[in-house]
């Protein structure tokens, strides 16, 4: 006798569904990426448009300093011991007012903590330390005007710079995606 009807399937139909479920894989997982990476940039915007400008603003009322008066970083030029004013700056807003029995200016479920130098800093959601540079202070500790080479985002005031997903602070080449406070 001979079988009319056909049960299961060819080997063909069986690769057409594993390649489209394959493909479906592919798309979801690149979807994913893409959300992780905007969720990621996310986060360091409002870190730095939202958490230090309340952080900031939080100390200047609280320690009695007019609204254009920022902590303070170190006499820097352009290159490696940018994270000298996060560490600063971390001091300032966190550590102090913990020594002092006193709640710190940024919660803890609002940043990431790392160490430079030694010394704990703001980490991006890259891992890498934001910059801090406090354009608007006359004199540093040490007494000196502070100078600064290289680009301002916020001239009179201060800025907070995530070098974004490259990790690179000003490209020369292609798009620069630091993101800073201030960024519209």
């Amino acid at each position: 006798m001979r079988r009319s009807s056909r049960s299961g399937f060819t080997l063909i139909e069986l690769m057409i569904v594993v390649g489209i479920i394959g493909i479906l894989v592919v798309v979801l997982v690149a979807v994913l990426f893409n959300a992780m990476s905007k969720g990621e940039i996310k986060t360091a915007e409002n870190f730095v448009s939202n958490v230090i400008p309340a952080a900031i603003s939080k100390w200047q009322d609280e320690t009695g300093k007019d609204n254009n008066t920022y902590p303070a970083s170190p006499n820097l030029t352009d290159g490696e011991s940018y994270w000298q004013g996060n560490a600063e700056l971390f001091a300032e807003l966190v550590d102090k007012p913990k020594k002092a029995g006193k709640d710190p200016y940024v919660k803890s479920d609002e940043y990431v903590e790392g160490e430079e130098g030694g010394k704990k800093v703001f980490l991006d959601p890259w891992h890498k330390y934001y910059i801090y540079r406090n354009y608007s202070q006359k004199k540093s500790a040490s007494g000196k005007t502070p100078r600064y080479a290289g680009r301002r985002y916020n001239e009179n005031t201060y800025d907070i710079i995530s070098r974004g997903p490259d990790g690179q602070l000003y490209e020369l080449q292609g798009e620069n995606d630091d993101i800073y406070n201030g960024l519209q």
